[in-house]
C-alpha cells in the first residue's frame, strides 16, 4: 500500500499541535512516497529504548499456566473450549459473590464469536489466552425476569447455541424447550440472574434486549484474567485440562 505524504505540512501540523497558540501555516514542500515501512531508516536509539520493555513482554505471555489433554475448540451447539470458559467463569463468581439479597447466579453465557482463537493440547501460555481473549471484556450479572429468561434462551437457540453453565436445553425449530436451570425446570414465576460479559449485556452480538434487564452489578473482573487465574492454579496443583461435552446443549 503506497502513502503520500507532504512532509514538510505533515512536521508543521506535528510543530503546531503542540503549541500555544495552535495556528497552522501553509508551507509548500516537495512530496514522496513510501511504498511501506521498510524503507524508513531504523531509529536505533528507540529500538535500544523499547527493547527491555518488548523482551519483558515476550517472556510474560511465554509464561506456561498449565497443560490441556487435548485442543479446546469453539463451535455448536456446545463446545470444549465453551464449556471450559463458561464452567470456569460460572463457578469463580459464584465462590465470590456476596449478593445482598442471598440469591445467587443462576447460570452464565457468553458469545462464540468473543472466543477468538482455540486454546493448544500440550502447554497452555499467558499468550494463548491472550489470543484467545484479547479484548478487555468484564462480567457482570443481570436480574432477569422469567419473560426475558426466556426470550435470552431462546435467542440462545436461534443461534444454534452459545457457551452455556448452569443450563440445559434442547433446540427444536431454532427455539429452546427441555429448559433445565441449575437442575430444575424454568420456572415462569422466578427471577434469574445470569452472568456474561459487558459487551453482549451491553447489547452487542444482538443481544440488545438485555438493556431490560432490571438489574446489573459489575464484578470488575476480566474474563481473561479469570481464565488466567484459573489455568495458574490447575497448573500449580499439575491438574491436567480436561473438559467433556455434556450435552448441555442438543440438536432435536
Amino acid at each position: 500500500m503506497f502513502t503520500k505524504i507532504k512532509s514538510g505540512i505533515f512536521i508543521i501540523l506535528l510543530l503546531a499541535a503542540c503549541s500555544p497558540g495552535n495556528q497552522l501555516s501553509k508551507v509548500e514542500t516537495s512530496e514522496y512516497i513510501l511504498s511501506d515501512s521498510s524503507s524508513i531508516p531504523e531509529d536505533s536509539l528507540m529500538k535500544t529504548k523499547i527493547r527491555p520493555y518488548s523482551e519483558k513482554m515476550e517472556a510474560d505471555m511465554g509464561i506456561i499456566l498449565a497443560q490441556s489433554a487435548e485442543a479446546l475448540e469453539k463451535g455448536i451447539p456446545e463446545s470444549k473450549l465453551g464449556n471450559f470458559v463458561s464452567d470456569l467463569c460460572f463457578e469463580s463468581i459464584k465462590r465470590e459473590y456476596s449478593p445482598s439479597d442471598g440469591k445467587t447466579i443462576d447460570f452464565a453465557f457468553f458469545n462464540n464469536g468473543g472466543l477468538r482463537k482455540s486454546l493448544p493440547a500440550g502447554n497452555i501460555s499467558k499468550g494463548d489466552v491472550f489470543e484467545l481473549m484479547p479484548f478487555e471484556n468484564e462480567l457482570v450479572i443481570l436480574t432477569l425476569d422469567a419473560v426475558l429468561t426466556k426470550k435470552l434462551i431462546n435467542f440462545m437457540a436461534s443461534k444454534g447455541g452459545v457457551p452455556v453453565s448452569g443450563l440445559r436445553f434442547s433446540i427444536k425449530d431454532k427455539a429452546a424447550i427441555d429448559i433445565l436451570i441449575g437442575g430444575a425446570a424454568f420456572d415462569s414465576t422466578k427471577t434469574y440472574k445470569v452472568l456474561t460479559s459487558d459487551y453482549l449485556a451491553n447489547g452487542g452480538d444482538n443481544f440488545s434486549f438485555l438493556s431490560e434487564a432490571s438489574k446489573r452489578e459489575s464484578t470488575s473482573i476480566k474474563i481473561r484474567d479469570a481464565i488466567i487465574q484459573h489455568l495458574y492454579i490447575q497448573g500449580k496443583t499439575e491438574e491436567i485440562v480436561r473438559v467433556n461435552l455434556d450435552g448441555r446443549i442438543r440438536n432435536e
